[in-house]
């Protein structure tokens, strides 16, 4: 499952029990709206508009924009095949431009349009996931490879800056930008590294 809070400060969310379900905030309490049903294994929303969200349909390898004023999907994508259950991420690294961490690749999509920019493959990566921003121009990846990448955005593309093999024992699944200028690492060995 998870929870996103909207521009208007209502939350979304989204589960495997195929729904995504809409939360009006009413003082300090939130109160149930509406729901979206039958979705076929939603793993993660991102708000990609003012009063628009995109959610994975990982089942399918599809991705849906849904309108949640109007209540009505905008638009999908299909067959991207890089939805992985359980640790989808959807994060926009500009206004427009929606990337999606997958397996040995890294999907791209202007969100304005509904269209795919551009697939960028990412040989030995297996799954990729753990996006962390650095700054407007620059991101990192964890990967189930126990790599760390680090990427430089460049107008609609990626460009590999770095890569840091074996940074951990096993799968690296989170990253995080800390106060000071440095990043923290988590993994499934347990593991915890500050760089």
């Amino acid at each position: 499952m998870k929870i996103i809070e909207l521009n208007n400060k209502n939350l979304a969310t989204c589960s495997n029990d195929r729904s995504i379900r809409f939360y009006l905030k009413d003082n300090s309490e939130f109160k149930f709206n509406f729901k979206i049903d039958e979705i076929s294994g939603c793993y993660t929303i991102i708000q990609t508009k003012e009063n628009e969200i995109c959610y994975s349909m990982g089942n399918n390898n599809s991705i849906c924009f849904y309108d949640f004023i109007e209540k009505k999907n905008k638009d999908s994508l299909s067959n991207i095949s890089v939805i992985y259950r359980g640790s989808s991420e959807l994060i926009m690294i500009s206004k427009d431009l929606l990337l999606i961490p997958g397996e040995n690749k890294i999907t791209l999509i202007n969100v304005n349009e509904y269209k795919l920019i551009s697939i960028i493959e990412v040989p030995g990566a297996s799954w990729l996931l753990g996006v962390c921003m650095l700054s407007e121009n620059m991101i990192l990846m964890g990967s189930y490879s126990k790599a760390i990448y680090q990427w430089k955005i460049e107008g609609n593309n990626l460009i590999l800056i770095s890569e840091k093999e074996n940074a951990h024992n096993d799968n690296i699944n989170s990253l995080i930008k800390l106060e000071n200028g440095y990043i923290a690492s988590a993994s499934d060995d347990s593991s915890i590294y500050v760089w």
